[in-house]
């Protein structure tokens, strides 16, 4: 049986992994310094290898683990569990800083570990049905938050970095130009665009307003033959010769499902499990945070 590890129980934790991972047959180790919250979630879901320490899960023969934590504390945890020789799963951003972030891949690679970074849309169904447009002209995404600007750095790597892992998942040319705007005020941003121009003149446009009126988020990808669009990460539309066609994902499949946290779980697992890869490397997911990194420079420096 699978010994799988998970680090931190917060809201995150408990809405998109834990019912998932529960309902599986791994043998689960919990961690969290919440004593009264680990040991109410370990009721509540019967487990009974809970941890009150770092160390402790560390030494408790788990195969690969699950960091839920703070992003502060992302680095020298996913640090000690390479060096502990364990797989991670952990939610986006890795750290902060690209610099660190690249460092730890470079330790999971040099360890033959999996370093896997929760960007879940590129496993939720409506988006791979966007991915199979052939020759997008043309990708508009836009994620949208009512009144919650921030600090450049926590705006782009804690929220933006969806947007902009998804563009890049979408939008495969070769990129000739990048063209970066943002509007800030006393040191808040309240809103971010981001062009990629290919040399083919293709384009996709990244936006994120955190002072806008609305929650929202959607997806555009045109071409020459059809547009698809997909809102709030499950409903797709499909235009096509001058019709539009609501393609519902399956009625039935669950909402972690649809929102890609069943497939994205499921595919590290196996990983860990075969001691194969996963479908996307860490390679790409340190291209997200190259790009972020980039975003931040310009908007800083603009």
């Amino acid at each position: 049986m699978l010994k799988i590890g998970i680090i931190g129980l917060g809201d995150i934790a408990q809405k998109a992994y834990l019912p998932f991972l529960c309902s599986k047959h791994l043998e689960l180790h919990l961690f969290t310094r919440d004593q009264d919250r680990l040991s109410a979630i370990g009721n509540q879901y019967r487990l009974k290898n809970l941890h009150f320490s770092l160390e402790s899960i560390l030494n408790s023969g788990i195969q690969g683990a699950f960091v839920h934590t703070a992003t502060e504390s992302h680095e020298y945890i996913v640090e000690q569990l390479l060096l502990h020789n364990i797989h991670v799963y952990v939610d986006k951003p890795i750290t902060y800083h690209y610099s660190s972030a690249k460092r730890l891949v470079e330790l999971a690679q040099s360890k033959g570990l999996i370093l896997m970074v929760g960007f879940n849309r590129r496993y939720a169904p409506a988006y791979m049905e966007l991915k199979k447009v052939m020759d997008p002209n043309m990708i508009i995404l836009q994620k949208n938050r009512h009144s919650l600007p921030a600090d450049v750095r926590t705006f782009v790597f804690d929220d933006f970095i969806h947007v902009v892992d998804t563009m890049l998942y979408l939008f495969t040319y070769p990129v000739k130009e990048i063209i970066v705007r943002g509007m800030q005020n006393k040191g808040l941003l309240l809103h971010v665009v981001v062009q990629l121009i290919a040399d083919n003149g293709a384009i996709a446009i990244a936006v994120m307003n955190r002072d806008s009126g609305t929650l929202e988020e959607k997806v555009e990808v045109f071409s020459a033959e059809e547009k698809k669009t997909v809102c709030n990460l499950t409903d797709l539309k499909i235009n096509r010769n001058k019709t539009e066609i609501s393609a519902g994902i399956n009625d039935w499949e669950s909402t972690l499902s649809k929102r890609g946290f069943e497939h994205i779980v499921a595919d590290f697992l196996q990983a860990v499990e075969s001691g194969g890869s996963t479908r996307f490397s860490m390679q790409d997911a340190l291209l997200t945070h190259e790009m972020c990194e980039r975003i931040v420079s310009e908007l800083v420096s603009s």
